[in-house]
């Protein structure tokens, strides 16, 4: 987002509110802001913190003119005043131009209403703004109706002078306004104002079913009053008032199958619940010590108002149980991004390594068993292990994450409760298990609440889009049969029914089909016999939907072309290799005088005769005849020890002698 593309919408009118205006401009200082704080330059954060300011700061004085045109400030007089002339009769108006000049300090002249002439009155009276009067019975816009909701009013404390109570309150509703549906920014189901207030063409129909009108700025406005009310329940009791009427109102559009109210009601149901929820989790400090559990007053309708009891609480983690407990987990490839339910696993994990936590989770990342661990602990667990299954995407439901988290702090106090009050080591194992399970539980408690209204939000979005697209096709059906029904009437008379000019106008409504299809490899069928030429967007669909499959086959085919010509390729080239291989081999064995082994002559012989090279088969030798012959005797072979001579023993002989002189011999 830019300022060149908020400039070219709001030439071309696509913002129907201000708020629209005002979440595009608000956008491109977020944006800034997040991409150089990930890259840690300061002086870009700073500057566009400053332009976030500047713009809520304008953009609310010009909301407050809009909404009331009379608290507009005057319009600064830029021109510079003239003095008066010598010639005029003024004269202490020269004695002061005398004045201001020895002292360089230009006076502020102030002139009583009885100095000022009829003509100078006329021109210094300020235009009229006038207010634009909106029109009887037609939408207002939401900043103006929660504006006029506000002026009822004029006394709201600051946060700061609340008490515990109703800062408690304040919280509470802060969080509920954060609230993907009912957030401030782009509201998908609106519930800030009065409907009356909003839609006054519905004030009389509203009134006749609601008795106590309730919405969500009043119940803010009358809460930061103050003195009005008693008890955090009263507060609760009128948050959930706001959704209980919407769902009186949109009851009977509901039955009828009116797309809106059952979005309308669907919604209130879920709001309700998750208002309940949320009550009972962040007031906890004002839950009293009772097994009351408050009932709804019809049956398959939620509770409309409650007390802020234990029983309540446990009933509505019940609730949440239900929905979160059993829900299958969308799972991604090991090595992508998590899914938004593998995140929430993720955090529940993220939660129990905080640095405060350390010194009690210390023991249970990744500890080392005892010997005898497995006889008191049928299965063991640590935080590695949970971690390594979820990024291996072994865990099926939220489910199995919550026990094998449990099953971490269960076998600790299991395994060293028996020692704890006589070893300090399983004291402290203890001890630390304790304390770090109600951290589980409480990150628990958190999560299922998230999930649990996300997975709601998505079955009632789910359920609207379906009914949308059947109000759509069914308008679509109307459109056409209407189309269709005006058009005989308009040709002339019988020309809707003359069943000559309706067969002629089929022929060419399939004639101009067949013109736009293009020759093919294969047949793609086109059910021409089904089609009855009134079903325009259904037949188009169906023509996009063959054109995919179309698009499909044929990307599948030129894979297949590919995919063969690679493996003919490498088996061509292979065979090419071994007869090449065995030509070189054949002329190294001439060079070299080796002669081929008998089973390859053999091979060559057959195949050569095979060929027809060899007309007959060599006669056999003298040798192969006789051992062809029946009455040869047998050849007996034997085997005999073999004796070694022995070794002749070599007597040394005495040398004679040597002498030179022959006479000494």
């Amino acid at each position: 987002m830019d300022l060149q593309i908020v400039e070219r919408k709001v030439k071309s009118g696509a913002y129907v509110t201000p708020e629209d205006f005002e979440y595009d401009v608000l956008l491109i200082f977020q944006n800034c802001i997040a991409y150089n704080m990930a890259r840690s330059v300061d002086h870009l954060v700073s500057l566009g913190k400053y332009g976030m300011k500047q713009f809520k700061r304008i953009y609310s004085t010009r909301a407050k003119v809009l909404d009331d045109p009379s608290s507009a400030s005057p319009p600064k007089d830029t021109e510079r005043r003239t003095m008066p002339t010598p010639q005029s009769e003024n004269l202490p108006a020269k004695k002061l131009k005398m004045e201001a000049g020895a002292s360089k300090i230009a006076p502020r002249i102030s002139l009583s209403s009885a100095q000022l002439t009829p003509a100078t009155e006329k021109n210094n009276q300020r235009p009229k703004i006038s207010k634009p009067k909106a029109k009887s019975n037609q939408p207002v816009p939401l900043h103006i109706a929660i504006s006029q909701v506000k002026e009822n009013f004029p006394l709201r404390r600051a946060a700061k002078s609340l008490q515990s109570w109703e800062a408690g309150c304040a919280r509470f509703f802060k969080e509920l306004m954060r609230h993907t549906w009912i957030s401030a920014a782009r509201p998908k189901f609106i519930f800030h104002v009065p409907v009356p207030v909003l839609f006054p063409q519905l004030k009389e129909a509203y009134t006749a079913k609601i008795k106590k009108l309730m919405d969500l700025t009043t119940v803010e406005c009358t809460l930061l009053a103050g003195n009005l009310y008693t008890s955090p329940e009263d507060f609760v009791n009128d948050v959930a008032l706001v959704f209980a009427n919407s769902i009186r109102f949109n009851k009977d559009g509901r039955d009828i199958g009116d797309p809106l109210s059952c979005a309308y009601y669907d919604a209130s149901m879920h709001l309700l619940r998750y208002c309940r929820w949320l009550s009972l989790e962040l007031l906890s400090e004002y839950v009293q010590d009772s097994d009351h559990v408050d009932e709804p007053d019809e049956e398959g309708m939620p509770v409309t108002s409650w007390k802020l009891t234990s029983g309540n609480v446990k009933k509505a983690r019940e609730e949440m149980e239900a929905i979160v407990l059993n829900a299958v987990i969308e799972k991604s490839l090991e090595g992508d991004r998590y899914t938004w339910m593998e995140s929430e696993c993720e955090k529940l994990l993220k939660s129990l390594r905080h640095q405060s936590d350390l010194r009690y989770m210390r023991y249970f990342i990744q500890p080392e068993y005892p010997a005898d661990y497995t006889a008191y602990v049928s299965k063991p667990m640590d935080w590695e292990r949970c971690q390594k299954t979820l990024k291996k995407r072994q865990y099926d439901k939220f489910g199995h994450v919550i026990e094998d988290l449990r099953l971490i702090f269960s076998n600790a106090m299991k395994y060293n409760g028996r020692h704890a009050d006589i070893d300090a080591v399983s004291k402290a194992y203890y001890d630390a298990a304790q304390c770090m399970a109600l951290k589980l539980e409480t990150a628990i408690n958190k999560m299922m609440l998230t999930v649990s209204d996300r997975l709601e939000r998505e079955r009632i979005d789910k359920a609207n889009s379906e009914r949308e697209m059947e109000a759509a096709e069914k308008a679509e059906k109307e459109r056409i049969r209407a189309q269709w029904g005006g058009g005989g009437v308009k040709d002339g008379g019988d020309a809707g029914t003359d069943p000559s000019k309706a067969e002629a106008s089929q022929r060419v409504r399939s004639r101009a089909r067949t013109i736009i299809r293009k020759e093919t490899d294969f047949e793609v069928p086109f059910f021409d016999d089904e089609d009855d030429g009134q079903h325009e967007r259904s037949y188009l669909e169906v023509v996009k939907q063959q054109k995919a499959t179309f698009e499909r086959q044929r990307q599948d085919l030129s894979n297949m072309q590919r995919t063969a010509a690679t493996a003919g390729s490498s088996f061509y080239s292979r065979m090419t290799q071994r007869d090449l291989a065995l030509e070189w081999i054949e002329e190294e064995r001439k060079k070299l005088g080796i002669r081929a082994s008998p089973l390859r002559d053999h091979k060559a012989s057959s195949a050569k005769q095979e060929e027809g090279l060899l007309e007959s088969p060599p006669a056999p030798t003298s040798v192969a005849l006789l051992a062809t012959k029946a009455t040869r005797a047998p050849i007996h072979l034997s085997f005999s020890k073999l004796k070694l001579k022995k070794k002749r023993k070599i007597t040394s002989r005495p040398a004679l002698p040597f002498c030179d002189d022959e006479s000494e011999v």
